[in-house]
């Protein structure tokens, strides 16, 4: 089952879901219960465990110190 990444048109959250293919209920966002949501395209995470492509520059948003395994 994929997770996918949704953004909620009414109050702009950005949200994830696991969805199965065999039943694809309709999403509809966690916060304010709206059913008009995008799905988005997400980066797809390699190595590490993570779910972020490193970047190669000083430019992290996961963390300030730029010691985390996104920064390394």
């Amino acid at each position: 089952m994929p997770i996918y990444e949704y953004l909620c048109m009414n109050c702009q959250k950005r949200f994830e879901v696991l969805v199965n293919l065999n039943n694809q209920a309709k999403v509809i966002c966690p916060d304010c219960q709206s059913d008009r949501v995008k799905r988005l395209v997400s980066a797809f995470g390699i190595g590490g465990g993570g779910s972020r492509i490193k970047s190669g520059g000083n430019s992290c948003s996961t963390c300030s110190s730029h010691s985390c395994s996104t920064c390394k």
